[in-house]
């Protein structure tokens, strides 16, 4: 639409659709455990706005999900599982969970899968976002995991809520010898949401910790995080 209000042109409507791409889908974590909600998927949506060109814009499948859907109405979808990111299969391993923003979704499955199970297994939550306020998704569920002891502990961090900005890998970092304890017990480290930005600086921040509690050299400490995702206890879900 941009372009075509910069530079009008006269297009029939077989020229316009051959110059547009097919609208690609869009994939979401699913935030809820079968066993918990049987024949339900629940979806964390945050929905995209912006101003841009002098008009208000939304994204197309998170606009039309927040603004546009009716209760009860239906959507086409499919699943794409993800077979590298799922809970061990003994309930007993412990597991740390790094998910800012709506990174926070399969988590959420998670707790709720392992409350199902009952599974004994330690767990351990780092969640972040903006602001307390506004911005802290499922903080009821994730206060009751806590208060049943289904979640062991949760750390988070909201960005502007203190004139400098506390992001998760400044927790992971305040917190160090306990999640390096928690590690060397064998613990099993995920992490689900922004490839681009987040995840390089928490991948930094575990590199760091190990140079710190692992008396490793900076090779050392890269070469011991690939060794965690080789034995599938570092598993990523980025985009």
């Amino acid at each position: 639409m941009d372009l075509l209000e910069a530079f009008p042109s006269r297009l029939e409507p077989g020229e316009l659709a051959s110059l547009l791409r097919p609208m690609p889908a869009r994939a979401y974590s699913i935030a809820s455990s079968p066993l918990a909600h049987p024949g339900e998927a629940h979806l964390l949506i945050g929905q995209v706005a912006y101003q841009a060109h002098g008009r208000q814009r939304q994204g197309v499948a998170s606009g039309y999900a927040a603004q546009q859907l009716a209760p009860g109405a239906t959507v086409g979808t499919y699943l794409r599982p993800n077979r590298h990111f799922h809970l061990p299969e003994g309930g007993d391993v412990p597991i740390v969970m790094i998910g800012p923003g709506t990174g926070v979704a399969p988590f959420r499955a998670f707790v709720q899968h392992r409350r199902e199970r009952g599974d004994r297994g330690k767990s351990w939550l780092f969640f972040g976002e903006r602001r307390f306020t506004h911005d802290f998704l499922y903080q009821l569920d994730w206060q009751e995991a806590v208060a049943e002891g289904v979640l062991t502990r949760m750390d988070v961090a909201f960005s502007r809520d203190q004139p400098e900005k506390v992001y998760v890998q400044h927790r992971l970092w305040e917190r160090r010898h306990e999640l390096w304890a928690w590690l060397q017990e064998g613990a099993v480290l995920y992490l689900c949401g922004d490839a681009t930005g987040m995840a390089k600086d928490v991948d930094g921040t575990l590199r760091r910790i190990a140079v710190d509690l692992g008396g490793l050299d900076e090779d050392g400490a890269a070469a011991w995080l690939e060794g965690l995702a080789r034995e599938r206890r570092f598993r990523k879900d980025v985009y």
